[in-house]
């Protein structure tokens, strides 16, 4: 799957003028109705199309499937005008690509899961700061292209691969439940709450970890969480617990194995 990527079918679907990206959900054939901007009704609930996509409040506005399930979740903001999450039917790739700031992707924990890798590509959604797809079926996801990302939700999943690598903005990321073996966050120095617990990192890459934002020199002070979890992995060398005391020192609350 690649996510913030053009979708093949756009230039078919045609309205008012503009070009018209439907909404799937996944495991679905049919588009979602078209709201053309009449509010709230049973689904998408609150979200309305604006002419080129539908626009999220950031609130309380979802999009449902015919089981009741939130795939776009009711964080979600802005405008999005294509999102394709099937189990290869018809298109054969999920994506996303819009204007907004935020979207939270099949959240509901309930099936059919999101399966396979996502790859974000900033020109796709050039506005992302906040990306949620949680509690489910991925094997990879590479978000290094989203420099403007600030927080970036990926629990209690399938994610054995991952790639966060220089992401300047990046101040919340919550990976924990997954099997993931590294996680490089030596581009991040604004991190504020890193939870990987729960994966299967070893001794050296929890060592990385904790020297990685111990090395950024940041305090308690200013921070809203200052907060580190790595238990559930492999319990950190001499070096790891002398950065893990060093942050501590700072304020920072940090567990470990």
């Amino acid at each position: 799957m690649s996510i913030c990527a053009p979708e093949p079918f756009g230039s078919k679907f045609l309205k008012g003028g503009y070009s018209y990206w439907p909404l799937w959900w996944y495991g679905q054939k049919s588009k979602l109705p078209d709201m053309s901007g009449h509010g709230v009704t049973l689904y998408p609930s609150g979200a309305y199309f604006d002419g080129q996509g539908y626009y999220f409040d950031g609130s309380d506005d979802y999009m449902l499937d015919s089981y009741g399930r939130k795939i776009i979740g009711d964080p979600t903001k802005g405008s999005w005008s294509s999102v394709y999450l099937t189990d290869g039917e018809v298109p054969a790739e999920g994506n996303v690509m819009g204007a907004g700031t935020e979207i939270w992707l099949n959240t509901s924990e309930a099936s059919p899961k999101i399966t396979g890798k996502i790859v974000l590509h900033h020109k796709y959604c050039p506005n992302l700061k906040r990306f949620g797809v949680v509690a489910n079926q991925l094997s990879s996801v590479n978000i290094s292209d989203i420099k403007t990302l600030e927080g970036f939700w990926c629990y209690r999943g399938t994610v054995s691969t991952i790639n966060v690598s220089k992401l300047p903005s990046l101040v919340i990321i919550s990976l924990h439940t997954n099997y993931i073996a590294n996680i490089d966050i030596s581009g991040s120095p604004l991190i504020d709450y890193f939870n990987s617990r729960s994966n299967s990192m070893d001794q050296d890459a929890v060592d990385k970890v904790l020297c990685d934002i111990n090395s950024f020199g940041t305090s308690s002070s200013g921070m809203i969480y200052a907060y580190i979890a790595v238990y559930d992995n492999t319990a950190p060398s001499a070096a790891g617990i002398a950065c893990k005391n060093e942050l501590v020192s700072r304020g920072w609350t940090v567990t470990t194995d």
